[in-house]
């Protein structure tokens, strides 16, 4: 470590230790506002495990004229086919024997109503699994349409509304998160910012004894830079702290409600990875509002 950024931080360290209660008031402050966005994030990240699952059990079912068992010639065919379109994945015939056994498996103890049929009256169907990258609601209707005008298809069916809604409450999660996410770097930015102009003029003059030695601008500006970085750093950390205790004590008390909310999936806390990424963020957010108020630091001479 070079003399200079030693020097920077203990100038840093100095600039916090005179000003304990500024500087805890950021950090409390910053780690409020993390806190707030990690719960957000927290809530989406579980939310987003079940809409993925929800996702994956999609299927579109393409009805067919042919009632005929899966090992039919005509079948294989038309599920060849069906392959070739553009956004199929997975392919499964369901026979009109199989449709049958599952409706009676359906109705349960009223699936007497079906022991005087003459014959069979469902048609076979193919259960074709969109993938990820098809999930939409437009992709899937062209996907749709294209099934349908194949040889051998009656009708396709999609579930239309529950992919629209679907799609809207993905949508809705991730542009409230970019909203709350800016509207709170900002916010914190700014606190951050205030903080460092404070020890701005409490420091005025060993800046001017500084610039009077030949001090660059960088000299002086890294232990404001490295005081705003501990700030972010510290109230990331809280933040996680205050989060994972609040996880902790409340899991319990909400795993029935959780459990439905969340389709019976557990609910799970941030990964070393995903904590790393918000201490990362409270770093950044320090470092930035500290740049921030440093712009004009040579024109105040």
């Amino acid at each position: 470590m070079s003399r200079r950024i030693r020097a920077a931080l203990r100038a840093g360290a100095r600039g916090a230790a005179e000003r304990p209660a500024v500087f805890l008031l950021a950090v409390a402050t910053m780690s409020a506002g993390l806190l707030v966005l990690g719960a957000y994030l927290l809530v989406v990240a579980n939310l987003r495990g079940v809409l993925a699952r929800a996702g994956a059990d999609l299927r579109l079912v393409a009805f067919t004229e042919l009632h005929a068992p899966a090992n039919d010639e005509r079948v294989a065919a038309l599920a060849e086919r069906m392959r070739a379109q553009e956004g199929v994945g997975e392919v499964v015939y369901v026979s009109p024997a199989q449709a049958l056994e599952r409706l009676r498996a359906d109705l349960g103890s009223d699936a007497g109503v079906l022991e005087g049929l003459e014959r069979n009256p469902l048609p076979g169907s193919f259960e074709i699994s969109p993938p990820a990258d098809v999930r939409d609601p437009a992709r899937l209707r062209a996907l749709a349409a294209k099934l349908e005008a194949l040889p051998g298809v009656t009708e396709v069916r999609w579930g239309e509304p529950w992919v629209e809604g679907y799609a809207k409450v993905v949508r809705i999660a991730e542009w409230v998160g970019v909203g709350l996410g800016a509207f709170l770097l900002m916010v914190l930015g700014a606190i951050v910012s205030s903080t460092v102009r404070l020890s701005l003029h409490a420091r005025a003059d060993e800046i001017q004894i500084q610039r009077l030695v030949g001090a660059g601008g960088w000299f002086v500006r890294l232990p404001f830079c490295l005081e705003g970085a501990l700030q972010g750093m510290l109230a990331a950390v809280l933040a996680l702290v205050v989060l994972r205790a609040a996880f902790a004590a409340g899991l319990p008390l909400l795993g029935d409600a959780l459990s439905w909310v969340l389709g019976g999936r557990p609910a799970v806390f941030f990964g070393s990875l995903e904590s790393a990424a918000l201490i990362g963020l409270g770093v950044a957010l320090g470092l930035g509002g500290a740049l921030a108020s440093l712009v004009n630091l040579d024109e105040r001479g």
